[in-house]
């Protein structure tokens, strides 16, 4: 696979590697005080595989909020679906038909410990999916699962039943870029982000948001609440305010993030919606604003909703037209506070839900949007317009151990783009997917986010994805493969464009605490390009990218005491025309630790070199408690960092991040109004947590 590659590349590589191995035996022989459970480890390490391909370069809070949503929103095991229970990650479809089938033999759950009796329950699954479940037990007395004894059920107090979250966070680089030395962006380098949640016996929750980006002015720049009531009789939920959608397979509504390909060949490809969902994140052009609810009967679910919400824009000042919709949120300067709210929507629908039993159900949508101004976001096709509605059919049915599912939305003018999957699986060991997908590149959604190479634009593309997970004793193995192409060229030549990748990855089981893990991925896409031929004229062609990872990581959790990880990974880029071939690398080791307690440290150093921002390499970063941050490293240098919590009467933490980039290749770091004057990119972060 790496014939590509030159000798000096693979002795690159064994020296890395033998590095790596002699730094993780010295590591061990080094003992650690108090430390984090493994539960915890595993559980952020297998989300890392979800997320890392889905979260780049910036630090992202909508992210974390779909995994803070499942804490949030543990499923009711004994109302739960299979659909329900694959929505947590370590849950596969035979495992959730196990769980199903006991509860008709057996009746009820009266706690989450009888789930150690489910055929194919290990203890170390147990250990990751408990807190994502929970038994609702007003229908009968209440079990001590500690005590082991029945008790009687007593009315909680207003108090008990209330809960109160807070949390604050301040981030600040501590070196000046440009745009605040030229007096472009307001003299305010600090983030500010405040949230509170409350929620009364879980049924009404009220929240709310505010942040402001480093140099903007105004410490609500962005601002975002909501009220919301769930489960109370026939009203399965109501949102007003600030909410986000997800239905089907997301063709039609989804909120603009997603689970994407990644190391985990199953779990991302195929959606599972919460329907309607109040709003918590900072993003801040990336939800809707007005009321939206749910109302259950038998079995069907009843869906509507309306939004009327303002939105940055690029407004053309002679024709009107919206040519773009900037999303990254900033205000710091005249010509990004002349794209604020520039523009709104006004949006409206509903959708009825219909479950046949346990193993079939289908959904049928239609929402129309109506803009302020024209839109002229495809001008490949000359087509301008202020009103887009779409109807869309999805289903999801289960035959045996077979799961079908798809989606097919329909705009205005006929235009219809599929989604069809098919996952199953062999026994409780080989789970498998097939999916297909067709996205015209005349259909244009802007509330669409469907599963492809590009993971959102649900335009333009077509592909088969094929992915298999094999879990054993002996480890655990994934594989995919994507093919993929772009009917319409994404330039102004008339080349298709395509491409496949696929990716293959092993995981040991645990011995002695201690886990390998070896990946390669393989990428090869069709370019358009520009370039100058042997007299100097401007040509276009088509031009082949192939980029190769390779992943070497070992864990070593040293009983309750300590966890220690170091990473190996090497990129090659290479292309079949007019660009150079080039390789990276980076090393990493981490130490999580609980020196005294409630005080748990996490730091990291990581050492990197590319031969420039094209064969860049991601390291997925620990962070504080709401963030997601997975940073491309490239160019020559080092990066570092420590987090550390402190818990403080069980109600109060207090966190921080430190992080610093050196590169010893350049003088200067970045480039336009993010230019620091310096080698050395440093930031700090505080955080402060309240729970009650």
């Amino acid at each position: 696979m790496f014939l590509l590659i030159n000798q000096n590349y693979f002795s690159k590589l064994l020296t890395i590697l033998l590095i790596t191995i002699g730094l993780f035996f010295i590591q061990l022989s080094y003992s650690v005080g108090q430390i984090i459970d493994t539960t915890e480890t595993s559980t952020q390490n297998e989300f890392e595989e979800i997320l890392e391909e889905i979260v780049e370069d910036a630090e992202d809070t909508q992210a974390y909020e779909m995994i803070e949503y499942l804490l949030e929103n543990p499923i009711e095991v004994n109302r739960a679906a299979i659909d329900d229970l694959t929505k947590i990650p370590f849950i596969n479809q035979q495992l959730a038909d196990e769980i199903i089938k006991f509860r008709a033999k057996y009746g009820i759950y009266y706690s989450i410990g009888e789930l150690n009796s489910v055929p194919g329950m290990t203890k170390e699954l147990y250990a990751k999916i408990k807190p994502y479940l929970i038994i609702d037990r007003s229908r009968f007395s209440k079990f001590d699962e500690e005590q082991n004894i029945w008790e009687e059920t007593t009315r909680k107090s207003f108090t008990q039943l209330t809960d109160i979250e807070f949390r604050s966070r301040t981030t600040s680089d501590l070196q000046r870029r440009k745009a605040f030395n030229t007096g472009k962006y307001y003299d305010s380098p600090i983030k500010q982000y405040q949230r509170l949640k409350l929620a009364y016996d879980k049924i009404y929750k009220l929240n709310l948001l505010a942040e402001k980006d480093a140099g903007e002015k105004s410490l609500t720049d962005f601002y975002s609440g909501n009220i919301s009531i769930n489960n109370l009789g026939f009203i399965k939920n109501f949102v007003a305010g600030d909410y986000v959608l997800e239905f089907g397979q997301g063709l039609t509504l989804w909120r603009q993030i997603g689970f994407a390909k990644g190391a985990d060949a199953i779990y991302p490809i195929k959606k599972k919606g919460n329907g309607v969902i109040p709003y918590t994140s900072s993003d801040e052009n990336q939800f809707f604003r007005g009321a939206a609810g749910t109302i259950k009967y038998s079995g069907f679910m009843f869906h509507a909703f309306y939004s009327a919400n303002t939105f940055d824009a690029n407004v053309d000042t002679v024709t009107g037209y919206i040519s773009s919709r900037p999303t990254d949120g900033y205000h710091r300067s005249e010509s990004e506070l002349n794209k604020k709210n520039q523009s709104n929507e006004k949006m409206f629908g509903g959708r009825i839900d219909y479950q046949a039993g346990r193993r079939l159900n289908f959904g049928l949508m239609h929402y129309q949007s109506r803009f302020s101004n024209q839109l002229a976001l495809n001008t490949s096709f000359k087509s301008f317009d202020d009103t887009y509605n779409y109807t869309s059919f999805d289903f999801n049915a289960y035959i045996e151990t077979m799961n079908l599912y798809g989606e097919i939305s329909r705009d205005k003018n006929n235009v219809f783009a599929t989604l069809i999957g098919l996952q199953s699986g062999i026994g409780r060991v080989v789970d498998f997917v097939i999916l297909f997908r067709n996205y015209p590149s005349r259909f244009l959604n802007l509330h669409g986010y469907g599963f492809g190479e590009r993971n959102g634009p649900t335009r333009n593309e077509t592909g088969i994805y094929s992915g298999v997970k094999v879990t054993t004793r002996y480890g655990r193995i994934n594989f995919y493969y994507d093919h993929f192409s772009f009917p319409y060229p994404l330039t102004n030549d008339k080349t298709l464009t395509k491409g496949y990748e696929f990716l293959s990855e092993y995981v040991s089981p645990t011995f002695s605490g201690t886990t390998f893990l070896l990946r390669y991925k393989h990428e090869n896409k069709e370019l358009n390009e520009k370039g100058l031929d042997e007299y100097n004229r401007t040509q276009r062609y088509t031009s082949n990218r192939l980029q190769q990872n390779l992943r070497f990581e070992v864990q070593k959790v040293l009983g309750e005491n300590a966890r220690i990880r170091l990473r190996t990974e090497i990129v090659d880029v290479y292309y079949t025309k007019i660009k150079p071939h080039e390789i990276g690398y980076l090393i990493f080791g981490d130490i999580k630790l609980e020196p005294i307690r409630n005080l748990k440290i996490n730091s990291r150093y990581i050492y990197f070199q590319t031969q420039s921002y094209d064969s860049r390499i991601y390291e997925f970063e620990n962070d504080l408690t709401g963030v997601l941050y997975n940073p491309g490293l490239y160019g020559r240098g080092m990066r570092w960092y420590i987090v550390a919590q402190y818990k403080i009467f069980r109600m109060l933490n207090l966190s921080f991040k430190y992080s610093e980039t050196y590169r010893d290749d350049v003088k200067k770091i970045s480039s336009g109004d993010s230019e620091i004057n310096n080698n050395l990119d440093n930031k700090l972060s505080l955080q402060l947590e309240i729970r009650m």
